[in-house]
């Protein structure tokens, strides 16, 4: 039961995030537009409504779940006396696809994989790393102690991003251009499922590399706190081996790392949609940076312009994504959580 009304608190969290998110988009996107078109000289009707912030709201949540739609685009046809023409009018589905160079499925697919592949090895490097550290002290600890504070005050992506791009540049390792490493593994003929590692393998260790401290930090506190309860001495004066000693604290720890693991997850995909935008990888980071930004255009008189594009519905779309992600990941944590801990399912 106390899964189960985890699960609805978590829905229920989620659809007033979908609700206040999508009338904040609203509303950004009709101020841009405002100013957009004040520049052109056409005059704008005024704020926003909560009611008309609604309903965009609504219409994003529909163009959000017509993209999974696979039905065709329609044709408008126009006629001025005896000329016809006709207009192609896409679909959501064929418009995502055109700007993005993929499907929405394997947009979501691609920043799904590179989460999993970070959580993965900064769930298993942490926890090893913290529970040496924790138990034995020494080196481990100190090493640790010492890079914690750094890569806490300073973006761990940068420091990952300048070591990976340096041994791209020396060693030749993978790719920096997910997208054009991926097309010419097409064109001749020599993609697999280990192209498609081989191409994410500096996004992935670039957020592995960025949070494993920080994990390995908490798992080596969490382990540290454990040493001075009654029960680790008990099993000390027992003359326990090591390893035995070191395996159940790992067991004592896990429910609260994966705690830690559960409210850093927005965290970790947001680095992730960073991460995207620059090794150039078309999941749903990619597609947030390239619905919001500056556009260029050059004038005939020689001039360059600019404007600021905004598409609502297309950054809609990915927070919705965003909402959705971080709720697998609580549920996942949750049942995990009580599976692993007894004392929650005994209400202790």
């Amino acid at each position: 039961m106390r899964f189960i009304g985890k699960v609805l608190e978590n829905v229920t969290l989620l659809i007033i995030v979908l609700v206040i998110t999508g009338v904040l988009i609203a509303q950004a996107e009709h101020k841009i537009n405002s100013i957009e078109m004040n520049k052109l000289g056409v005059p704008v009707e005024g704020e926003m409504g909560i009611r008309e912030s609604l309903e965009k709201t609504y219409e994003y949540a529909n163009f959000s779940f017509a993209l999974f739609s696979r039905k065709k685009g329609t044709v408008i046809v126009a006629k001025q006396g005896d000329m016809e023409a006709r207009i192609y009018n896409p679909s959501p589905r064929e418009s995502f696809e055109e700007v993005f160079m993929t499907t929405p499925e394997k947009a979501i697919l691609t920043t799904f994989i590179v989460l999993l592949l970070t959580m993965a090895m900064v769930f298993l490097l942490g926890l090893y790393w913290g529970l040496k550290a924790g138990y034995r002290g020494g080196r481990w600890d100190k090493v640790l102690s010492t890079l914690a504070p750094i890569f806490s005050a300073i973006p761990g992506w940068f420091w990952a991003i300048f070591l990976l791009w340096t041994l791209w540049w020396r060693l030749d390792l993978s790719t920096i251009d997910y997208m054009s490493y991926i097309a010419r593994a097409k064109a001749t003929g020599e993609i697999s499922v280990f192209t498609y590692l081989n191409a994410l393998l500096l996004p992935v260790l670039t957020l592995t590399f960025a949070n494993v401290v920080i994990y390995a930090f908490n798992v080596r506190t969490l382990v540290k706190r454990e040493t001075h309860e009654e029960h680790f001495f008990a099993d000390v004066l027992k003359g326990l081996p090591d390893k035995r000693i070191m395996k159940k604290l790992l067991r004592t720890v896990l429910p609260s790392f994966l705690t830690f693991t559960s409210y850093n997850f927005l965290s970790l995909l947001i680095n992730a949609m960073a991460v995207e935008k620059l090794f150039n990888v078309n999941g749903i980071g990619y597609v947030f940076a390239c619905s919001a930004g500056k556009n260029y255009h050059p004038s005939p008189g020689g001039e360059i312009t600019q404007t600021f594009t905004f598409n609502g519905r297309y950054i809609f779309f990915v927070a919705l994504v965003m909402v959705l992600l971080y709720f697998i990941n609580s549920t996942v944590m949750e049942a995990l959580y009580l599976k692993l801990d007894p004392r929650v399912r005994r209400n202790v």
